[in-house]
């Protein structure tokens, strides 16, 4: 009878050692991996906010670019008092929205004529960048008739002066004009001017965020700084360097954010990826402008009621006249006063990152 061979497997022990062993190169593995998974997040983020700024710019580029006139609000929506900007309050978007409008016409177009001597009328675009809300971009459209100013016979000259306002009506509102793909996984934060991200030191803030894990890093939006006659300073945003900054990040994850407003500066949390979108506004030299064209710097003085020639005119309807001494008052010709450049673009409270997100583009194009 042949003996049997005695199968012999792992000891206790030895399986010990094995799960050790594995376990060592499974830790220098994951730290070999988790690098690279970084990365690769990183790259995907970079081309997640390659594609949409470049949309972005793409849609800048056929619509900003060929402005006649820009106002851009930062922030909010506002108006100068007395110098001083304030914010525009009103009954919902759509109500503050057409305030803004409303200043925008009367400030650009008031006591304008077209060809056949009424008062100006058109559309006029309001693009929002709205950061509060992954930074999507709508426009709406407004409708507008100019008001104007005009005289009234007092019985020894034109001496009362009366107004009409214009009117503005919504065509459209916030529509959207970006897909909303792109903001599917991450959001987009927008600023003015040529920026940078980055790295934030704990001694440069006050305070970490709530909700901040140990494994986030934040980067902190930066202005790039030029020589400016021997003293550093920013890019300087406005119709000769219209710039955009835009940072991607990921959209809150569970209990994790990745936006925070500490001292007034915009923090990022790891991941992001950031970016600038720079035009050309070709239309802003042209002769469409206030700032480049001195004819348009003369507003027409229209003259109603009864003339020293007897003849009455309505205080509704303009009226064509030669001079201010309501002399020849049957002439047809306009009678034109000087009145001091409108510059066709303006930045109502410039660089105030913390004084509201969101970013406001009135502007019209040249019909």
């Amino acid at each position: 009878m042949k003996n049997k061979k005695n199968l012999k497997g792992f000891t206790l022990i030895e399986l010990i050692v094995v799960m050790a062993v594995f376990g060592i190169i499974m830790l220098g593995a994951m730290q070999f991996l988790d690098p690279v998974s970084r990365m690769m997040k990183g790259a995907s983020l970079q081309e997640a906010n390659s594609a949409t700024v470049d949309n972005i710019k793409r849609y800048f580029e056929g619509t900003l670019r060929y402005a006649s006139s820009i106002y851009v609000h930062n922030g909010n929506l506002k108006y100068y008092d007395g110098g001083n900007p304030v914010v525009i309050t009103g009954a919902n978007e759509e109500a503050r929205q057409k305030q803004a409008v409303t200043n925008f016409v009367d400030d650009y177009f008031r006591d304008r004529a077209d060809s056949n001597n009424n008062p100006i009328n058109g559309q006029v675009h309001l693009m929002k960048i709205d950061n509060d809300n992954q930074g999507k971009i709508t426009e709406s459209l407004f409708d507008f008739t100019a008001g104007y100013t005009y005289k009234e016979w007092d019985g020894s000259g034109w001496n009362i002066t009366q107004t009409k306002d214009c009117t503005v009506t919504v065509s459209s509102i916030d529509q959207s004009v970006i897909n909303d793909v792109y903001y599917k996984d991450y959001s987009i934060f927008a600023t003015l001017g040529y920026n940078t991200v980055n790295p934030v030191n704990a001694s440069d803030v006050s305070a970490l965020p709530a909700k901040v894990t140990k494994d986030q890093h934040f980067g902190r939006i930066n202005p790039v700084m030029i020589d400016n006659g021997g003293t550093l300073a920013p890019y300087t945003f406005g119709s000769d360097m219209f710039s955009f900054s835009f940072v991607t990040y990921k959209k809150t994850d569970g209990t994790k954010q990745y936006h925070h407003i500490v001292d007034g500066q915009h923090l990022f949390g790891s991941p992001y990826s950031s970016s600038n979108a720079t035009l050309a506004l070709v239309n802003m030299k042209s002769g469409f402008c206030d700032s480049y064209n001195t004819s348009l710097n003369n507003r027409p003085v229209r003259r109603n009621g009864i003339g020293d020639d007897g003849i009455n005119y309505t205080p509704t309807t303009p009226v064509d006249v030669k001079d201010k001494t309501g002399a020849n008052i049957k002439d047809g010709k306009w009678d034109y006063e000087s009145s001091p450049a409108k510059n066709s673009f303006s930045v109502i409270d410039s660089g105030n990152l913390a004084g509201g997100n969101n970013i406001y583009i009135i502007y019209t194009l040249p019909d």
